[in-house]
C-alpha cells in the first residue's frame, strides 16, 4: 500500500527548492568555515609569535630577579648578618649596604619597582624605591608585606605572585632564610614592550591576568568592552559584549601569569582577497534570486491561501467580525473572497439576532437581583425608626429620616449596574450611622482606600450587603463592634486587581457556613441567611464576566476577600 504525504502546497514549492537550496548552503557554509578558521589561525599565529616575544622578555627579567635575590640570601654577608640578633650600630650598617646594593640592582632591571628586606631577630623592616611611587602605594605595600612575614608561612614555594595596591597590581617575589627576607615589587608598568610589537599591532593592546582569568593590567578597558577572560589556555577565542575582540593568551608556568593580546575582531571579510570576496557576492546573489522567487510565490499564492485560512480560523473561534480581503492579482482568489464574505453576511445577521434576544434575557435578570435585595435594607431601617418612636426620641427619628432620605437619593438615582467605589463607601458610613442611632451599642466603621479606586467602579448595595451582614450576626453585648474596610490595587506584570476586604470582630462564619459559601457552586445551597451574600456574588460574576474571586474566612471575625479585574472608568461605563 503507498502512503501519501498530506502537505500543503506551499511545503510542496519549499521542499522541491530545498533540492537546490540546501546543497548551496551546505557549500557555502563549509566554505566560510574554512575560509575563517584559515584567516583566524593567521591572525593566531602572528599574534602569538609577538606573545612569546614579549614573555621570553618579561621572564628574562624574572630569572635574573630570582638570580640575584638568591645569591644575596646566600652570598651576601650583611645579609646574612641580619639572621642573627646585632647591635644596633652595626645593623644600620648591614641595613644600609643592603640598600646600597639595591639601588645598584635598579639600574640592570628597570621593571623592578622596589625592593625590601626584613629581619625578624632585629624587628627590621627597610625598604627603597627605583621611582617615585605615591605615599599611599608605598604605604599599602609596606602595610600589605608586614602583615605577611607575621603568618610565618613559606614564602619560598609560592614563586612569583600578584597582589593589589592602592587600586593597581603588583608582582611580588620573597626569598629568604632563617626568618630574614628579601622581597622584590615588580612593576607592570615599566616591563618593556620590544618595538617591534608595538609598532606593528595597530589598536591591540597586552595585558596580564592570574591563573583564575582575573585582569591584572588594563582593568578598566576590559571591563568597559566586556571581555571574559578564560582561564584554559585556547589557541584563540572572540570576546566581547558589543565590539568583538580577538583574544590570543598564553600561561607561564614560571610566572603564574597568563599572558594576553587582545585586538579588535573587524571580521573575517576584512581579511579576504578579491577573489574570495567574489566567490562569497556570487554564492549570496543566488540565494537571493531564489529567495526573490520564493517572495514572488508568496505574495501571489501562498499569502492569499494563508488569509483564507486565517480569516476561517478567526471565524472558528467566534470572531465572526473576520472577512476575507484579497489583494492577489489571481482572479480565482478574489472571486472566492467575495462570495465567502457575502455567506458571512448572512451568517452574522442571524447571529445577531440570538445575541441579542439572549442580552435581553441576561439584562433582566440582572434588575431582578438588584432590586430583590433593596427591600431586605428598607425593611431593616423601617423597623429601627419604629423602635425609636416607641421610645419617643422624636429628635432621633428626625436625623434617621435625613439619613435616611440620603440612603433613598443614593438608591433610586443609580439606574446604572455599576456604581463609584467612593459613593458606595459614603452610602456604608451613611447606613452605619443609622444603625448606631438605633441601636444600644456602638458601631465603628473604619475605611481605608487606595486613592487611585475612589473612581472605580463596582455593582451597587455589594458592600453595603456584607456591612448589613456583620451588623446582624456579629454585634454582641457589652461588645464594641468594628467594621473595617479595604480597598487595594494589586499590580502582577500586566495585570492589575482591585482586593476589597470586609472584616469583623464577631464570631466569624461558621464551618458549616465557610464550606457553603467558598463552594465553587454555593448557588446550589440558597437559604434565608445566604440569600443576599449569593446575590451580590450572582451580580459580580455577571458584570465581570465570571472573572471575580471571593474568598470567605474567620480570622478574629469574618473576613470576605474579594478580588475584581481592574478597568479604567471609560471601560466600566460600557458594562
Amino acid at each position: 500500500m503507498i502512503t501519501r504525504w498530506n502537505l500543503s502546497s506551499k511545503k510542496q514549492v519549499v521542499l522541491i527548492m530545498m533540492i537546490f537550496i540546501i546543497p548551496l548552503v551546505l557549500l557555502l557554509a563549509v566554505y566560510n568555515f574554512y575560509v575563517v578558521n584559515v584567516l583566524n589561525s593567521k591572525i593566531e599565529t602572528t599574534n602569538r609569535n609577538s606573545i612569546m616575544l614579549y614573555q621570553d622578555t618579561f621572564e628574562k627579567n624574572l630569572s635574573n630577579a630570582d638570580v640575584y635575590m638568591s645569591n644575596l640570601v646566600s652570598n651576601d654577608n650583611s645579609f646574612k648578618k641580619l639572621m642573627f640578633k646585632q647591635d644596633p650600630i652595626d645593623l644600620q650598617f648591614y641595613a644600609q649596604d643592603i640598600m646600597n646594593n639595591y639601588q645598584g640592582y635598579f639600574r640592570t632591571n628597570e621593571i623592578v619597582g622596589g625592593m625590601f628586606v626584613y629581619s625578624m631577630a632585629n624587628a627590621l623592616f627597610y625598604k627603597t624605591y627605583s621611582q617615585n611611587y605615591s605615599h599611599n602605594i608605598r604605604r599599602d605595600a609596606e602595610a600589605y608585606l608586614k602583615t605577611m612575614f607575621k603568618t610565618k608561612e613559606n614564602y619560598r614555594s609560592w614563586g612569583w605572585f600578584p597582589h593589589k595596591i592602592a587600586d593597581k597590581y603588583y608582582l611580588f617575589r620573597i626569598m629568604g632564610n632563617r626568618d630574614t627576607y628579601t622581597v622584590s615589587m615588580i612593576d607592570f608598568d615599566n616591563v618593556i614592550v620590544p618595538q617591534s610589537f608595538s609598532q606593528s599591532q595597530g589598536d591591540g593592546f597586552f595585558a596580564f591576568a592570574n591563573q583564575e582569568g582575573v585582569p591584572l593590567t588594563s582593568i578598566a578597558a576590559i571591563k568597559k568592552d566586556g571581555i571574559a577572560i578564560q582561564r584554559q589556555n585556547e589557541s584563540y577565542y572572540i570576546a566581547g559584549s558589543a565590539q568583538k575582540f580577538f583574544v590570543v593568551q598564553n600561561y607561564s608556568a614560571q610566572a603564574h601569569l597568563h599572558y594576553l593580546y587582545i585586538m579588535p575582531y573587524r571580521g573575517f571579510m576584512f581579511y579576504l582577497d578579491k577573489v574570495q570576496i567574489a566567490f562569497l557576492v556570487g554564492s549570496v546573489s543566488i540565494l537571493l534570486l531564489m529567495l526573490i522567487s520564493f517572495l514572488l510565490l508568496e505574495r501571489s499564492f501562498f499569502r492569499p491561501l494563508k488569509r483564507m485560512m486565517a480569516t476561517m480560523k478567526k471565524i472558528k473561534n467566534g470572531h465572526l467580525n473576520a472577512t476575507m480581503n484579497m489583494d492577489s492579482g489571481v482572479n480565482e482568489f478574489r472571486q472566492m473572497s467575495n462570495t465567502f464574505n457575502e455567506m458571512m453576511a448572512e451568517i452574522k445577521d442571524l447571529k445577531i439576532e440570538s445575541y441579542e434576544s439572549e442580552m435581553k434575557k441576561q439584562q433582566a435578570e440582572l434588575q431582578f437581583l438588584q432590586i430583590q435585595i433593596k427591600p431586605h435594607f428598607y425593611l431593616n431601617v423601617l423597623k429601627n425608626i419604629f423602635g425609636i418612636a416607641e421610645q419617643k426620641k422624636y429628635d432621633q427619628i428626625q436625623d434617621m429620616i435625613i439619613l435616611l432620605s440620603r440612603h433613598l437619593r443614593y438608591m433610586f438615582q443609580e439606574n446604572d449596574s455599576l456604581v463609584l467605589l467612593e459613593d458606595e463607601i459614603t452610602n456604608v458610613q451613611n447606613y452605619i450611622q443609622l444603625q448606631r442611632m438605633s441601636a444600644s451599642h456602638e458601631l465603628i466603621c473604619k475605611v481605608n482606600v487606595d486613592e487611585r479606586l475612589k473612581d472605580f467602579r463596582i455593582p451597587p448595595i455589594s458592600i453595603l450587603t456584607f456591612v448589613e451582614n456583620s451588623i446582624k450576626h456579629a454585634v454582641a453585648i457589652h461588645k464594641q463592634l468594628i467594621v473595617s474596610i479595604q480597598a487595594s490595587l494589586l499590580e502582577n506584570g500586566d495585570d492589575k486587581f482591585v482586593n476589597i476586604t470586609i472584616m469583623d470582630n464577631g464570631a466569624g462564619f461558621s464551618d458549616e457556613m465557610l464550606a457553603l459559601l467558598n463552594d465553587s457552586n454555593p448557588y446550589a445551597h440558597v437559604s434565608k441567611d445566604n440569600v443576599g451574600i449569593l446575590n451580590v456574588i450572582r451580580r459580580y460574576n455577571m458584570i465581570f464576566l465570571n472573572k471575580c474571586t471571593f474568598l470567605f474566612s474567620t480570622s478574629n471575625g469574618a473576613r470576605i476577600d474579594i478580588f475584581i479585574p481592574y478597568r479604567t472608568d471609560e471601560e466600566t461605563r460600557r458594562v
